[in-house]
């Protein structure tokens, strides 16, 4: 993103989304407005100024200040001011753009010298639109299906399961329709899966388009510009920022691996991650799990230890080849570290019965639970 450029930045172009809880050494005042968190509340319909005038209003220090932004979540409604094609080919690369134009609004009042901004997303997409032979192929959301949207968006919680039920069986409809188009198309795997499917598709797997996202670093004491290749994961996040902040009796245990000496040529040791697709919203879907180094990405079903795939990354990086009957070794090395991981024991005895409900309450709010 251009405004990072002007700053000094480290971008990570490879990173994988887990599941991870992160303790923070301070009880921050969080401070609910309301039982419900408002998924459509868009930067153009007054979030991005309600962002500013919260960067504004932060004169005490230090602080922490957390933003949840959805405008890229489908279906996508592009700003009028950046639906054109100078912006992105598609949707979704328009409201790229779009969001851009909102952080570089936000990082006007920020003081870089003295604070540490980092950019990510928790999830990839399936951008269902393709290129060929200057031909487009786009089966992004159209107009009906965002007026749909719009509606649904004005549904009572109280009615919130019809909703879903209804959405579902839009969705098979919808993906029955996009197989119809595409039948007579001689398109690979790769081409087929990303016209087709989305997060929440059955069996939408764990492909790189989901697990690969942005992560950039920016502010004090990040001074050089570099894009570093080297696979690294969401949950080396937290004890990055421990090191940055030099926290250094932080005494607990930290999952996740410190990422400063990247930022200054080093290197640090590149760790197996484990990937995991979407939780069940029906009995259709599948639950997958699995491990992904620089080099392989092996993929099972979390209840059939025989339904498994790998790919090379290296040589099939859009990943449309198994080869697990060939390389045995390979599946049984990745079989033990996935097994490791899913032998951990997780301490959550350190939270009170108080902390817990603080936790489910926001849960709650942001509509997971």
């Amino acid at each position: 993103i251009e405004h990072f450029k002007k700053n000094g930045y480290t971008t990570f172009a490879t990173t994988s989304e887990v599941n991870s809880f992160l303790g923070l050494t301070e009880d921050f005042d969080l401070k609910l407005e309301s039982s419900t968190h408002n998924n459509y509340f868009s930067l153009f319909d007054g979030l991005g100024e309600k962002i500013v005038n919260k960067l504004n209003s932060l004169s005490e220090e230090p602080w922490f200040f957390y933003i949840h932004i959805n405008d890229l979540h489908q279906p996508i409604i592009i700003p009028k001011d950046f639906n054109d094609d100078k912006f992105g080919e598609t949707d979704y690369e328009q409201m790229v753009s779009a969001i851009d134009f909102w952080i570089g609004k936000f990082l006007q009042e920020i003081d870089l010298e003295n604070t540490l901004v980092v950019l990510t997303a928790d999830h990839g997409e399936y951008v269902r639109s393709l290129k060929i032979d200057d031909k487009i192929i786009n089966f992004e959301s159209n107009f009906s299906e965002k007026t749909l949207w719009k509606v649904g968006n004005k549904i009572p919680p109280s009615l919130y399961g019809i909703k879903k039920k209804t959405s579902l069986i839009i969705n098979k409809l919808k993906q029955s329709d996009r197989n119809k188009k595409i039948k007579n198309l001689n398109l690979s795997k790769y081409e087929k899966r990303i016209l087709t499917t989305s997060r929440m598709t059955a069996g939408s797997h764990v492909y790189d388009d989901v697990l690969k996202v942005p992560l950039i670093f920016c502010g004090d004491p990040i001074k050089k510009q570099q894009i570093i290749s080297q696979q690294v994961s969401l949950v080396d996040i937290f004890p990055t920022i421990v090191e940055l902040l030099g926290i250094n009796n932080f005494n607990s245990k930290i999952d996740g691996t410190n990422l400063c000496p990247l930022f200054f040529d080093k290197t640090v040791e590149e760790k197996p991650i484990f990937i995991q697709s979407m939780p069940h919203i029906s009995k259709e879907h599948q639950n997958f799990i699995g491990i992904r180094t620089a080099n392989f990405k092996y993929v099972r079903d979390s209840m059939d230890k025989q339904n498994f795939q790998l790919f090379n990354l290296v040589n099939d990086p859009l990943e449309e080849k198994d080869i697990s009957k060939e390389n045995p070794e390979i599946i049984f090395k990745m079989e033990t570290i996935l097994e490791n991981y899913l032998n951990q024991k997780i301490d959550s005895s350190k939270m009170n019965t108080e902390q817990q409900k603080k936790v489910e309450d926001e849960l709650k709010k942001l509509g997971y639970i």
